[in-house]
């Protein structure tokens, strides 16, 4: 491991951000000579390792010295990756420059086309052993099913954006007949969205965050709903399941070149 040869990534706060920053990584280490790595931290290594112990993926890990190395030299290089920005100018660059360290959080639509069949293979589950509500499951594949994910730390700061949710469900509403929206959050939002809601819908609590992630990705449409604890999830579920009859909401404040007709801005 030479020191043009490392990618540090930087653990992440939930699984769906990992998925980002490893996928980043992925795209880099085809485009260069590069590998990636976290680094060897017991605690944090632990925590890394069960959330994303179901996926089809090996894991590099790097000593803490190292680590401190090679964060030194980054920032006496003034070359760090901070966002997605510096990840785009690595995937145009021809050769392979100084030490970067990867703290990314958002996968932006406009690089679907990077998510090749190999990269999304990854972020597969090994199994499915941890279903329980089949129930669920069944009723999603056999409806015209709309998948809604809203984080629980994104509603305690702000009331839910109903004008957002009302405006996506309507659009959808124009494309898919008898519609049927699983909103994949806390019960208690019931009484305040479903005057936005204008469609059959149910609200879903799940407690293991596999079998809500594997039940929102089994939606056959999404609505990406645009806030810091959500939107990675709600990404990653439709990117993952992304086929051209799918459609894809999303909140017209971000802003995409380059995307798919099926991707849809509100």
């Amino acid at each position: 491991m030479n020191q043009n040869g490392l990618i540090l990534l930087k653990y992440q706060d939930n699984f769906a951000d990992y998925m980002t920053s490893i996928a980043y990584a992925k795209i880099i280490e085809k485009k260069s000579s590069r590998k990636s790595y976290f680094e060897n931290n017991t605690k944090k290594r632990a925590e890394f390792e069960n959330k994303m112990s179901n996926f089809n993926m090996d894991f590099n890990f790097v000593s803490t010295s190292r680590v401190e190395e090679i964060t030194k030299r980054a920032f006496n290089i003034n070359n760090l990756y901070i966002n997605e920005k510096k990840v785009k100018k690595e995937l145009k660059s021809k050769k392979s420059k100084n030490n970067k360290i990867l703290d990314l959080k958002y996968f932006d639509i406009s690089d679907i086309p990077y998510l090749t069949d190999d990269v999304k293979s990854m972020f597969e589950f090994k199994n499915q052993d941890f279903i329980v509500n089949y129930d669920i499951l069944e009723e999603i594949k056999s409806n015209n099913s709309i998948g809604l994910y809203i984080n629980k730390k994104d509603t305690k700061e702000n009331k839910p954006d109903k004008d957002y949710i009302s405006r996506a469900v309507n659009r959808l509403n124009k494309y898919v007949k008898q519609p049927k929206l699983f909103i994949f959050a806390d019960k208690a939002l019931e009484e305040s969205l479903s005057e936005a809601i204008n469609i059959d819908y149910r609200i879903i609590s799940l407690y293991d965050w596999r079998e809500e992630f594997l039940f929102l990705k089994e939606c056959r449409h999404k609505i990406l709903y645009n806030a810091p604890g959500s939107y990675s999830e709600g990404f990653w579920a439709s990117a993952l399941s992304d086929k051209d009859y799918n459609i894809n909401i999303y909140n017209k404040k971000i802003k995409a070149i380059n995307k798919k007709n099926n991707w849809i801005a509100v």
